[in-house]
């Protein structure tokens, strides 16, 4: 008699660790052929190393970051059997890294609903989800120190952790805004007014504060520490439902924090992003950092606590695959009859009802209105339906978002024109703060 145990079991053994294997087993698409060379290099290599419990990919804008950092979570999931959690930093390119798994063939599933999903837990899919889910005060994953048993994950890939920065940081930041909390703003600012005097910045902090003048200032240290008690207390006290995802973060850490003051609100965020405070992340046995190619790299050192020598040896596929052809164009350098903001909206105008679509990126909503004549204007989440009707082919634009470089993911046809009107500027009090102070 044939022993079919013998079989089955070595049938279950069989399940493929090597991302690129991983790939080549699972049914595709037809227009998904094979990986491109760049995503072959970068998933060999990371293969070879998979030891290493911190390890950064660098793939260039359109490289394919995300199919990779997929096959990596897979790959995790088959070889250890935990959880393994793929973040993003917006809500759109969670839904777009679903639909990515999705096309490919493997199990993803977003984050939501009450509970953690029991599929994750057991590690049957991935969990695909916004950073802001792991890092908050009251995170389903645990916060130490806060009686909830921590979440013991696998594998965690971080995908464009070079524009994830903001938003960690933001997770342990209280935003006292003059609009919401005025009469806290108010409290806080008048606490610390005589010490600006003593060193000599009165004039430009009532500049600031009474006539909403520009720019940003921080609270002398030695009189922050010598009070921070005391403006913990004041928000605890009668502002902790408003600040109930931040405040279990900072609440041991007001010593420890810049304290930023301007016109429309009052920053209080810490030296560094308090990351040991999530056990999920701290201890978790693979951690995997998705990246474009940029020049400081100390910036995931700083908000992760990643690994620095890891940091140093980035995986790096010496291949342009991804990356096309550009042309550049800069009409305020050309000599032009018009001035560049017209011949850019006839441009605009002319690709996208001939070619593919158009995109415009403009540093404020003010600035976008100049653009109303000849592009739509998407904001919230008319971003998001913005987006899929250019990656569908139902709609060319042109769209203008404002301050939204980061966080958008328009291959081919979807954006064959992009518009920069300005370059990014700083969005929030702590990244004015650093360009003023470096």
């Amino acid at each position: 008699m044939v022993d079919f145990t013998k079989l089955r079991a070595e049938r279950k053994q069989a399940v493929p660790t090597d991302p690129v294997a991983i790939f080549q087993r699972i049914p595709k698409p037809p227009h998904i052929n094979d990986l491109w060379d760049g995503q072959s290099k970068a998933l060999a290599a990371w293969n070879e190393r998979r030891k290493e419990s911190d390890l950064v990919i660098k793939l260039n804008t359109g490289g394919g970051k995300t199919l990779v950092g997929l096959l990596i979570a897979q790959s995790l999931l088959n070889e250890l059997r935990e959880p393994v959690l793929y973040l993003c930093p917006t809500n759109l390119l969670v839904q777009q890294t679903i639909e990515k798994a999705t096309e490919v063939g493997l199990a993803a599933i977003g984050y939501g609903g009450p509970e953690l999903d029991p599929g994750f837990l057991n590690a049957h899919v991935i969990l695909v989800a916004p950073y802001q889910a792991l890092f908050n005060g009251l995170s389903r994953f645990g916060v130490l120190r806060s009686g909830r048993e921590p979440v013991k994950l696998g594998g965690v890939i971080c995908d464009d952790a070079h524009t994830a920065l903001g938003v960690v940081r933001g997770a342990f930041t209280i935003s006292v805004t003059r609009k919401d909390h005025k009469g806290l703003y108010d409290e806080i600012v008048g606490r610390f007014r005589q010490d600006f005097d003593s060193v000599g910045r009165l004039g430009t902090f009532d500049d600031i504060v009474e006539r909403e003048d520009y720019g940003v200032l921080e609270i002398p240290y030695p009189a922050w520490l010598a009070k921070a008690n005391e403006v913990r207390e004041l928000v605890a006290r009668d502002h902790a439902e408003a600040f109930k995802f931040q405040l279990p973060l900072l609440r041991d850490h007001f010593h420890l924090c810049h304290a930023l003051v301007s016109a429309r609100e009052i920053a209080l965020t810490p030296f560094q992003p308090l990351i040991h405070l999530f056990p999920s992340f701290q201890e978790c046995r693979h951690r995997v950092f998705m990246s474009a190619t940029i020049a400081d790299d100390s910036s995931m050192v700083r908000t992760f606590d990643a690994n620095p020598k890891s940091v140093a040896n980035p995986i790096v596929p010496a291949s342009l695959a991804g990356v096309g052809e550009r042309m550049i164009l800069a009409p305020s350098l050309t000599e032009l009859k018009k001035s560049p903001l017209e011949i850019t909206k006839v441009l605009a105008r002319f690709v996208a009802e001939k070619i593919a679509g158009v995109v415009i990126l403009t540093q404020s909503e003010a600035q976008a209105k100049q653009w109303e004549e000849v592009a739509s204007f998407a904001i919230g989440d008319g971003v998001g339906k913005a987006v899929k009707d250019l990656i569908s082919g139902s709609s060319r634009g042109p769209f203008v978002f404002a301050s939204r470089y980061d966080g958008l993911d328009l291959a081919g046809d979807a954006c064959r024109l992009l518009v920069l009107d300005g370059l990014p500027t700083a969005t929030n009090v702590y990244e004015l703060f650093r360009a003023e102070v470096l």
